[in-house]
């Protein structure tokens, strides 16, 4: 078991992501001691959706040019329409994804957020959760799609919205202080 007071964390965003789907686990992990860093493709903030219409700026801690994944002992990938669809078309940030998924390393992903992994091509044979309206694309990636609060698949996190942060965040947590899953 990992101390999480030892533990860097990344959460890649980009502008759009779901407000509370960033900043509910961000809070969840610095309150058990995690460090975060926001990795993104923009240079230094970027800006949440907040339900129905645009929310707060989150400043960037490293740009994703800079960000190495292997500094990192896990994962957080915060959903929203927008900002998958955004990362989903950057290579840099699909790989940077792809080395949790090959390294075993914590992964934790919310609603949307899973459309962004699918292009990694590593998800065959997963079990995960999402928003509904991208389960059909899950499923043809080869996931097996469940419709729970939170599943958790070999240190790969997934809950389906907002209202199932609490769950989400607890397992997120777990699966960091368990570390790589062999």
């Amino acid at each position: 078991m990992a101390n999480l007071k030892d533990l860097n964390v990344a959460i890649l965003t980009e502008n759009g992501f779901e407000q509370v789907e960033l900043i509910s686990p961000k809070k969840a992990m610095e309150e058990a001691g995690v460090k975060v860093h926001i990795i993104s493709p923009q240079k230094n903030e970027v800006r949440a959706w907040d339900e129905t219409d645009w929310g707060i700026t989150v400043s960037v801690d490293k740009h994703i040019d800079e960000a190495r994944p292997e500094d990192y002992d896990g994962l957080v990938l915060p959903g929203g329409v927008l900002n998958p669809d955004k990362l989903r078309m950057n290579e840099k940030a699909v790989n940077f994804i792809r080395h949790f998924l090959e390294a075993s390393k914590p992964l934790a992903v919310i609603c949307h957020g899973p459309q962004t992994m699918i292009e990694t091509g590593l998800l065959r044979g997963r079990t995960m959760t999402s928003y509904p309206s991208i389960r059909t694309d899950l499923i043809n990636a080869g996931v097996n799609w469940v419709d729970e609060e939170v599943v958790v698949d070999n240190g790969l996190v997934s809950s389906r919205s907002p209202k199932d942060l609490d769950a989400f965040n607890r397992k997120l947590l777990e699966e960091l202080a368990e570390g790589v899953h062999a």
